[in-house]
């Protein structure tokens, strides 16, 4: 487990995450901030919890959830993991009853610790939305550069929108 509050922390998915990872994939609200854009059975979601903890080096991917006062509040995702250059995709999502507190960039800076310390990452990077005010709030108060602008890179309610390509570098 990852620490990151007094009362809460990161740790991989576990069975029991089924009704909560079931909510958010499921939610099309979201749809638009990843590549799945169907509805997921529970079915399909419990296999991929079975399977858990998958493997970074194989899957090139990573996800954990964050507990907080020991109810699932949201995730954390690693994705395009390259370890020659040391690189990797990072996302972020929390349930809508934990927005607006603070505890997307605790849960971003405990996450960030883990990648750069133990996993050895040289950099992340984050698409984000141009019209995700709160998502580019928390990449640039977390350091985050902005370094380049993806044109008509999401579909989002019946039109393309720009997103804005964020990246952290640590030596």
């Amino acid at each position: 487990m990852i620490k990151v509050t007094e009362n809460g922390f990161l740790r991989a998915p576990e069975p029991e995450d089924l009704q909560w990872l079931y909510g958010i994939e499921n939610d099309a609200t979201l749809w638009h901030l990843g590549i799945s854009k169907e509805p997921w059975s529970k079915k399909v979601l419990a296999d991929y919890l079975a399977t858990q903890p998958g493997n970074l080096q194989r899957d090139g991917q990573l996800r954990l959830l964050f507990v907080y006062n020991g109810q699932t509040a949201g995730a954390v995702d690693l994705f395009d993991y390259d370890p020659v250059a040391r690189k990797a995709g990072i996302g972020i999502v929390l349930s809508a009853a934990y927005r607006g507190k603070g505890l997307g960039k605790r849960v971003l800076r405990a996450f960030e610790a883990y990648c750069f310390k133990t996993l050895g990452l040289h950099s992340l990077y984050a698409h984000v939305p141009t019209n995700n005010d709160a998502s580019t709030q928390l990449f640039e108060q977390s350091g985050y550069r902005a370094v380049g602008m993806l044109e008509d890179w999401v579909w989002f309610d019946g039109t393309h929108q720009n997103a804005q390509l964020f990246q952290k570098i640590v030596s």
